[in-house]
């Protein structure tokens, strides 16, 4: 090909470039579900130059472990000295009255505890793989005591790691309020995780045999989690609607197995076992004719701290109205819940609204239904995280996520909550590139979900404000003296 070909053809296409360039949009062009995209004139004239976020002082803030003081301690720090450390928490949690006294049953409960608490973190995706539960998991029970991870499902969940190793045997299904729903369930008693199992179909086959279901799990330590997450010596399993007697067979390490026969029972049970010391391995054997449901198991401690990690994939926080109240409120006060920390938002961020008051309504109405649940229950919101969509050839913050971020806020301070700012205390607007490109990375590839390390630092942020609403708290609440 000749030079003044080759230079004709460059032109020829740098030509229909630029026609593409102007023709479209700079929302780019949507059909159906497709979204095409290509750099607009104003985008290759004129490249945008989007600043990011500077985390170097978060980062650095949260590298150093702050020693946790005792009640004692506190007592001997002067006011002017203690107010200074809230520039070591850069975001306190946030109230509607001050001083914020939306946690204090729950401080109350931590001041004056003889048995145990319990903690439930409830969140989307963003708190998948015990991330963000685990860190505060640990030091709460180092603080205050307590031991295991508290609560799991009977059976794992596709690609998300947990605190533990779980092995199934048998034919087990899984079944959850939220997302994909199996609409032949026409009930609404999920348990308080919205989710149960079970290891037999939902009704009797008239075609299967006498003969049994029989299931197996296999709970054993998982070597990437805090070393709180196996010290244990209670095993609770969490049944729901046995219509049949179900055996149930533990069996720790080598010892004997012991069995227990759970009779038939339309409600809401719980089996309980003693576990031994140094326990390596857990295996709970299932036989009946049909399944119950069960609603998960609990590993903990007699006393202390239990902190639950429960993520609702694909769930923006809205389905807890559709559970069975009665058995949740049953649940909750069996196992005395004594907080809830709601995480949601990040799959809200994608529908762009113009207004959220709709999904500040709905907030409202979940948080009023979990309050009611129990008395004295305290509920911590956290707001959206920061998420960015690729605009150009850079990423930056979703335009909606300070409305939705807002509307959490407020629904929270109406229903008499407190409020965590993660968006800010991660930031503010275009932080999440920072986390990307952290070395080594703090998020992931999607712009949206904090890796381990991340989730670690958001964890020491929280437990910051937390522990400084706690002691803000214990410096005027001396403990109950009981005889």
């Amino acid at each position: 090909m000749s030079p003044f070909r080759s230079l004709l053809f460059i032109l020829c296409v740098l030509t229909f470039l630029f026609l593409i360039a102007w023709a479209v949009p700079a929302g780019g062009i949507h059909i159906g579900k497709l979204e095409l995209n290509f750099p607009t004139l104003q985008n290759i004239l004129n490249p945008e130059n989007v600043e990011y976020a500077d985390i170097t002082k978060i980062i650095s803030d949260t590298t150093q472990e702050k020693t946790d003081s005792t009640l004692a301690e506190l007592k001997e720090i002067p006011d002017s000295l203690f107010a200074q450390t809230i520039s070591d928490i850069l975001h306190p949690l946030q109230c509607v009255d001050s001083p914020g006294t939306a946690l204090w049953p729950f401080y109350e409960q931590l001041l004056n505890n003889k048995g145990l608490i319990r903690v439930i973190h409830y969140g989307d995706s963003q708190i998948e793989g015990d991330r963000i539960t685990g860190y505060l998991r640990q030091r709460f029970q180092e603080r205050f005591g307590g031991g295991g991870v508290g609560y799991i499902p009977a059976v794992k969940v596709e690609n998300v790691s947990l605190a533990v190793e779980i092995e199934n045997t048998g034919d087990w299904k899984r079944y959850t309020i939220y997302g994909k729903r199996d609409t032949s369930i026409q009930h609404k008693k999920y348990g308080f995780a919205g989710s149960f199992a079970r290891f037999s179909p939902l009704a009797i086959d008239s075609a299967h045999t006498k003969d049994p279901y029989e299931a197996s799990l296999m709970i054993s330590p998982n070597s990437s989690s805090y070393k709180n997450c196996f010290a244990f010596d209670k095993f609770k399993l969490l049944l729901n609607t046995s219509t049949k007697p179900v055996i149930a067979e533990l069996s720790t390490n080598d010892s004997p197995a012991d069995f227990k026969i759970l009779s038939a029972n339309e409600g809401y049970q719980v089996a309980e076992w003693d576990i031994p010391q140094n326990c390596k391995q857990i295996k709970l054997d299932l036989t009946s004719e049909l399944s119950p449901d069960i609603l998960g198991m609990f590993l903990d401690k007699s006393t202390g701290i239990a902190f639950d990690n429960i993520p609702m994939r694909g769930s923006s926080g809205t389905d807890f109205t559709r559970m069975d109240f009665s058995l949740l409120s049953n649940i909750y006060k069996d196992q005395n819940v004594g907080l809830l920390i709601y995480e949601f938002g990040v799959n809200v961020v994608p529908g762009e609204k113009d207004d959220y008051s709709f999904y500040e309504n709905w907030v409202y109405s979940q948080l009023v239904f979990l309050k009611k649940l129990t008395p004295n229950v305290c509920i911590l919101v956290i707001g959206v995280s920061d998420m960015s969509k690729k605009s150009g050839e850079n990423y930056v913050s979703w335009p909606n996520i300070v409305k939705i971020r807002d509307a959490q806020k407020k629904a929270a301070f109406r229903a008499g909550c407190a409020f965590w700012d993660m968006y800010e205390a991660m930031g503010g607007e275009n932080s999440m590139p920072s986390w990307v490109n952290a070395d080594p990375p703090l998020a992931g590839p999607d712009y949206t979900h904090f890796n381990p390390n991340g989730a670690r630092i958001i964890a020491r942020l929280l437990y910051k404000a937390m522990m400084y609403d706690y002691e803000t708290y214990a410096r005027k609440h001396p403990p109950v003296q009981t005889p």
